[in-house]
């Protein structure tokens, strides 16, 4: 049971009657020492000290150094008892004094910033083992300061109490801390494989954002003892903003999603570091009370990179922005706690907790979802570029069939009219010339139908009249028999493919055929060729095959480039040489 009163000398009483509980020191008796002078000499008899406004004493941050003082009467059975100071790593100096024929006697001193001594009780919270005979009563006084919140939740408990207490909040401290390091490990093994900065910076950020927590729950002074000046709220908080910095810029991409916020990352950076050099120059409070200015520009600086690279087009800024959300918003719990305007219970303690669990855990998606979204920004690039490339092909190769079809006309019109002019004037003189003139026209006529017959095989070539007047299959056939007439030629087998095909992929189909044609009249010497057409249910298959020795056909970018237009395929195995064209007709 817990009596608290204040008496002619405001001493506030606590009696203990049962060993098995733990009492509550509610509204304790305090002064305020605003210039930290006063001396234990001054505070006994001073009368100025007056219970708090709330069940826990909570002055905020401040420079100011608090005295409590205490009357505890002992009724139980038990002599060995403790005082429990929860929170115990914002306070930076804790000193204990108990009154001894009116004076008071320092009974236990902790400093943040030094290691525990041999005789501390290993355990986060301050615990100040005291000895109350029993039936007798004492007064104690506590004298504290604090580099970061300054709030004093007393309770007067036995050891096994205390440790039964604490195994739940020190189970969700495994658990908070366990997953922390293995999100932290998780994003340094896909930093390794992937060499991603946000990884990185990611890493590092998480990291002291988990000392910060350790910092909270009492821990840091255990885990690195040789590191004791990073047991400061200041110190610990200035470089995770320093590195959120880094990671937001890093991830949101902040030079083209938002410009605006990535021109003053100099000026948050600032503000980290000037954090982080005040907690170094000027101990105390006064880093924290920065802190709780400059939190402000920070939330503007976080949120409004990611809700303007979200309105950007920039979707895993959404995870961002919940991740940040939830960090903040379990902090903004666990402040309020410490004001007193939320209740102290197991929920408002680990706030900061599941706060940064809940952004671990949402920042990873959000990393992941980074990777995905940049995959599929990649692989639309290629898209676009690959639908670029083809339609630059198609007008390219459009254009040289023009072209084509221009001079071939170009060349019938006029060239093949004039020689056809030359020829029959030749035949005229050759009427009527004599027997010896008469030969060597002969010898002319001939020579200009030679000339004829290979300008007739350029335009042949240049622009196939078959395709205009017969379709693809027969202008393939004759093709094809032209060029090996003086070969061993099979047609095993031809079907008809004039409707599977526009035009435009008639002639580049005729083309890819008619350049395989020149390269297997290249490559001789062979004995026999089969050519065949098969039409299949959704390509068409274009086969030969040659007997004998031949040598290998060389590359031809044009076949390629036609093949990439049409979707087809071009396979060499052996003395076969097989193009499938895929075509979507349902004829």
């Amino acid at each position: 049971m817990l009596l608290y009163s204040v008496s002619s000398a405001y001493a506030q009483q606590v009696e203990l009657k049962d060993s098995e509980k733990s009492y509550v020191i509610s509204y304790p008796l305090y002064l305020v020492d605003k210039n930290n002078n006063l001396k234990p000499g001054q505070i006994l008899n001073n009368t100025n000290f007056k219970p708090a406004k709330f069940p826990t004493l909570s002055l905020g941050a401040t420079t100011a150094s608090v005295w409590v003082k205490t009357h505890i009467v002992n009724h139980s059975k038990k002599t060995d008892w403790h005082i429990q100071i929860n929170s115990p790593p914002v306070l930076q100096l804790v000193e204990v004094y108990q009154k001894q024929s009116n004076q008071l006697v320092k009974i236990f001193t902790s400093y943040a910033n030094k290691p525990k001594s041999a005789g501390d009780v290993r355990v986060n919270n301050l615990l100040i083992p005291i000895s109350i005979p029993t039936g007798s009563e004492t007064e104690y006084y506590i004298r504290a300061t604090s580099n970061n919140i300054l709030r004093l939740p007393l309770k007067i408990t036995t050891l096994q109490k205390t440790f039964e207490q604490e195994y739940l909040p020190d189970l969700l401290n495994g658990i908070t801390f366990g997953m922390l390091m293995a999100f932290a490990l998780y994003n340094l093994f896909v930093y390794i494989l992937t060499k991603e900065q946000p990884y990185l910076y990611y890493l590092g950020y998480i990291l002291f954002w988990s000392l910060n927590l350790f910092f909270y729950n009492g821990f840091l002074p255990d885990i690195f003892t040789s590191l004791i000046w990073l047991n400061s709220a200041g110190t610990i908080i200035s470089i995770a903003s320093l590195l959120s910095v880094f990671f937001t810029n890093s991830f949101l991409q902040t030079k083209k999603n938002s410009p605006f916020f990535y021109q003053i990352r100099g000026l948050m950076s600032f503000l980290s570091l000037l954090i982080l050099f005040t907690d170094i120059f000027w101990k105390g409070a006064y880093s924290f009370i920065l802190i709780q200015y400059l939190m402000y520009p920070f939330f503007f600086y976080w949120f409004g990179a990611g809700i303007l690279s979200l309105r950007n087009g920039y979707k895993p800024a959404l995870y961002f922005i919940l991740g940040f959300g939830c960090l903040m918003l379990g902090n903004a719990v666990y402040s309020l706690k410490d004001l007193d305007v939320l209740p102290d219970n197991l929920f408002t303690r680990t706030s900061m907790h599941w706060g940064t669990l809940l952004e671990a855990l949402i920042l990873s998606f959000a990393l992941a979802s980074r990777l995905n979204f940049y995959q599929r920004e990649k692989e639309q690039i290629q898209i676009k570029s690959i639908e670029e490339k083809r339609n630059f092909l198609k007008e390219l190769l459009k254009r040289q069939e023009q072209e084509k079809k221009r001079i071939a006309m170009e060349l019938h019109d006029n060239i093949g009219q004039q020689l056809i002019l030359i020829k029959n004037k030749s035949w005229r003189l050759q009427q009527l010339s004599e027997q010896p003139l008469k030969e060597e026209v002969t010898h002319s006529i001939d020579h200009v139908a030679e000339i004829m017959v290979s300008v007739r095989s350029i335009l042949h070539r240049l622009r196939p009249y078959q395709m205009d007047l017969l379709g693809l299959t027969q202008s393939i056939n004759g093709m094809i028999a032209e060029a090996f007439a003086d070969y061993h030629l099979e047609h095993e087998k031809t079907d008809d493919i004039n409707q599977l095909f526009n035009s435009d992929e008639s002639m580049h189909i005729f083309r890819i055929i008619q350049l395989l044609t020149d390269g297997i009249l290249s490559s001789v010497p062979f004995n026999q060729i089969n050519f065949t057409i098969t039409r299949l249910d959704s390509y068409v298959e274009f086969q030969f095959d040659l007997t004998g020795h031949q040598q290998p056909l060389g590359n031809f970018p044009d076949i390629n480039n036609r093949l990439e237009l049409l979707n087809g395929t071009l396979n060499r195995t052996g003395t076969s040489i097989n193009v499938c064209i895929p075509y979507s007709s349902k004829n």
